[in-house]
């Protein structure tokens, strides 16, 4: 058999190939090409036995079935991402619970929060503007574990509503004998809108953005 004219027609076809498109891997069809190459120059007096054959056909079939299960478990992730998406808008006008201590004024209203004890205790509230700056302290009193809304009305410690914006909250407690309470504390509201972002759920609640991640309940 001819190497260097097979080699050389090869490289031929690979270089006609070359001006069309930049690639960086062979495609089913090169394989084929490179195929009938080696079988148009190969030596009459010394042919391709059957195993060798049989071998690079094989080899050939391999490439095909590969490329074949590539394409169908592209497709697969395709739809599953959009079967997901697709379930992420059926959250649109629920009630949920999701864990951060963000909070918004938007049109006057105030968006929910809440907050649960690890175990019983004294608790005391905090909330700040978006400069860190402390514009309403509540005390709440002893609750116990079951999960507490904010009880925010969008005022100051004067009384005075405050205007709109991003606010923040935080919650501490202590038990009967002055320990330090553990708290989870919970932004709460009705999902409006949802987009993504990088194939993640990003929900709008009241203002807020928040990952699907996030999410501990839904309701309504």
């Amino acid at each position: 058999m001819d190497t260097s004219s097979i080699t050389s027609a090869a490289n031929s076809s690979s270089t006609t190939a070359s001006t069309q498109s930049s690639r960086t891997t062979l495609t089913q069809q090169d394989f084929m090409n490179l195929f009938i190459t080696q079988m148009q120059y190969q030596d009459p007096l010394d042919p391709m036995n059957n195993n060798e054959m049989a071998t690079q056909m094989a080899q050939f079939d391999t490439v095909d079935a590969l490329t074949t299960m590539n394409n169908t478990l592209t497709q697969m992730m395709t739809n599953e991402a959009s079967l997901g998406n697709l379930q992420a808008t059926s959250l649109i006008g629920k009630t949920i619970e999701a864990s951060g201590n963000n909070l918004t004024i938007q049109n006057g209203v105030v968006s929910g929060g809440a907050y649960q004890l690890s175990q019983p205790g004294n608790v005391t509230i905090q909330i700040s503007d978006s400069s860190g700056n402390l514009v309403q302290q509540i005390n709440a009193g002893y609750q116990g574990t079951s999960m507490q809304s904010l009880g925010w009305n969008g005022t100051n410690q004067q009384g005075t509503t405050l205007p709109d914006g991003t606010y923040t909250f935080k919650v501490s407690a202590t038990d009967q004998s002055g320990n330090a309470v553990s708290v989870t504390t919970y932004q709460t509201g009705t999902v409006s809108g949802v987009s993504f972002q990088n194939g993640t759920a990003v929900y709008q609640v009241g203002g807020n953005s928040i990952n699907f991640s996030n999410i501990v309940g839904i309701s309504n």
